[in-house]
Parts: C-alpha cells; sequence; structure tokens
C-alpha cells in the first residue's frame, strides 16, 4: 500500500543521501589529494564534488533505482499524476538541474568576481564594474534566500524538499507493506511552526542584510576601481602580495589564519577541512580561528 510521503521521511531521506554524498566527496579529494598533491586538489575541488554528486545520481536516479535514503525509508519517485515513475528526460532534467544549476551560478560570480578585480574587463566602464562588483556579494544572498524560502514552504506544505524536484513535478510515495501508522498530525504542526520560524527568521536576515547594505554604500565614499589602487595587475599578472598562495589567484574575499598569512577564504577552508595546519608554515589552524578580513580587499 503507497500513500503520500510525510516531511519527516523525505528529511531523513535527504539526510541519508548526503551522508553518503559527503562520503563520496571525501574519497575522491583524497584520492586526488594523495597523487596529485593540494594544489592540484585545491584548483579542482569543486569540479570534484560535482563529478561524485553526478555519479551518484546516475547510479541511482537517472538508471531508475532508488537512492540509499530513499531505500532507507521506503520511498519512491512519481511524477505529478503519483501514478507512474518519472520519465528517463525527467529524471535527466532533475539531475541535472539539481547538480549543475549550483555548481554554474558559483562558478560564474567567482569568474566575474575575480575579472572585475583584476581590471579583466577593461571594455566595461569603471562606475559598471563597481556597480558588478556591489551585486555580487548580493547575487550570493539571493541564492542562499531562496533555498531558505523553499524549505521554509516544504516545512509548511510538504511536497517538495529540492528546487529541481520542484521543477520537475517529481513527489514521493511511501510503502507501508499494507500497515497504517498512526496519525502524524503531530508531526505537521511542528514542521509547520519550523516553516513559521524559518520565515521570519529570514525576514530578519533580509532586512538587516539590507540596511548593512545601505550603510555600507552610504559611507564609501572612494571608487573601489579609481584612484590609486595598490594592487592592481601589473602586464596581466597578479601582484605578489594579492596573490593566494593555495590557489595562486588573486585572493577573494582576504582570510587570515593566527599565524598570519592571508588566503582566499574558501581555498584555506577547503584545505582546513582535510588538514587543519596552515599550508606554510604547518601551524595547527582550526577553522574557527581563520578570519575574513572585510573590506580589505577593497582597501
Amino acid at each position: 500500500m503507497f500513500k503520500v510521503a510525510g516531511k519527516a521521511e523525505i528529511i531523513r531521506s535527504q539526510q541519508k543521501d548526503e551522508y553518503y554524498l559527503t562520503y563520496l566527496r571525501k574519497m575522491s579529494a583524497d584520492v586526488v589529494h594523495s597523487l596529485l598533491g593540494a594544489r592540484a586538489w585545491i584548483t579542482w575541488r569543486r569540479e570534484l564534488d560535482l563529478a561524485a554528486d553526478l555519479g551518484y545520481f546516475c547510479l541511482t536516479t537517472l538508471s531508475g533505482f532508488q537512492t540509499i535514503g530513499e531505500e532507507y525509508v521506503n520511498i519512491i519517485q512519481v511524477d505529478s499524476s503519483r501514478r507512474h515513475l518519472p520519465s528517463l528526460l525527467r529524471r535527466l532534467t532533475m539531475v541535472l538541474f539539481h547538480v549543475l544549476i549550483p555548481y554554474t551560478i558559483r562558478k560564474g560570480l567567482d569568474w566575474l568576481e575575480r575579472r572585475l578585480q583584476s581590471h579583466g574587463l577593461q571594455e566595461v566602464p569603471i562606475a559598471t564594474r563597481e556597480f558588478l562588483l556591489k551585486c555580487i556579494p548580493v547575487a550570493r544572498d539571493l541564492v542562499l534566500y531562496t533555498h531558505r524560502l523553499h524549505m521554509a514552504v516544504f516545512y509548511m506544505q510538504g511536497i517538495f524538499y529540492q528546487l529541481a524536484k520542484q521543477f520537475n513535478g517529481v513527489q514521493y510515495l511511501q510503502y507501508t507493506g499494507g500497515l497504517q501508522k498512526a496519525s502524524d498530525d503531530s508531526v505537521s504542526k511542528s514542521f509547520r511552526a519550523l516553516g513559521w520560524v524559518t520565515l521570519a527568521q529570514l525576514a530578519g536576515s533580509a532586512l538587516l542584510g539590507t540596511r548593512a547594505y545601505l550603510q555600507q554604500t552610504y559611507r564609501k565614499g572612494t571608487d573601489l576601481l579609481g584612484g590609486s589602487d595598490t594592487h592592481s595587475e601589473v602586464g596581466g599578472q597578479v601582484s605578489p602580495d594579492r596573490k593566494c598562495a593555495l590557489c595562486l589567484g588573486e585572493r577573494l574575499r582576504s582570510s587570515v589564519t593566527p599565524c598570519g598569512h592571508l588566503f582566499c577564504w574558501g581555498c584555506i577552508h577547503d584545505w582546513c577541512a582535510t588538514k587543519a595546519e596552515c599550508p606554510l608554515c604547518r601551524e595547527d589552524v582550526e577553522p574557527h580561528r581563520i578570519v575574513c578580513l572585510q573590506n580589505f580587499d577593497a582597501s
């Protein structure tokens, strides 16, 4: 006997899948790190995660099988009619949407930020470049807020846990084996309350972020790209005092370790995820002690 899967079962399924996805990502990272070294791993870390995710979903969802998490809670994917399994095209679209879209957005924003900070887009007016640099953090926050808003809607409605499934109309049914479970009204009420709390927290974060952005814009009296730029590129090369020792590119969101070395925020955190030490002096580094230097890159 089948029934519509509840919120708790869907969440448990996603948590189980995320556990095995994290394991696959770590295994692929360890292999590349041991064979090609830390620099190659830092350079291709996101592509390795992408390959691990694609491999997992190609072997499960795309092949017509349940994921480990879905099998764990006895749920199966169905189309919007709830009578048929999703077609191959629908499953392919869902996997690509779920895995590739976040990767593409992240890489695109990082590429644009690097190009703007390194003056690689000389044909673009300075005012436009400055405006785009201000918009990039807003775009990142917008992606995060969209995800959190979708989660709040899921807590209240309990249908689509992922945007990819909502876009493709893929839902879940649970096989109960002929056993009728007790009513989960209390669980549903708890999730609905959590959804409202998430919405309130999201609204508060958006208001605080907007206020901080307006205050920063008001206080800022000099152009990010104008005047005497102390960290501009010469001959297309990154200035040594602006270079990250891990990715060898210009630092993004410069962050300092307790020993005083500067790295990209993402690079040093990815490094500490496998080795909790400074890559230059080998001093022990705990991730929570890494400090992101706000407004340092724009100084």
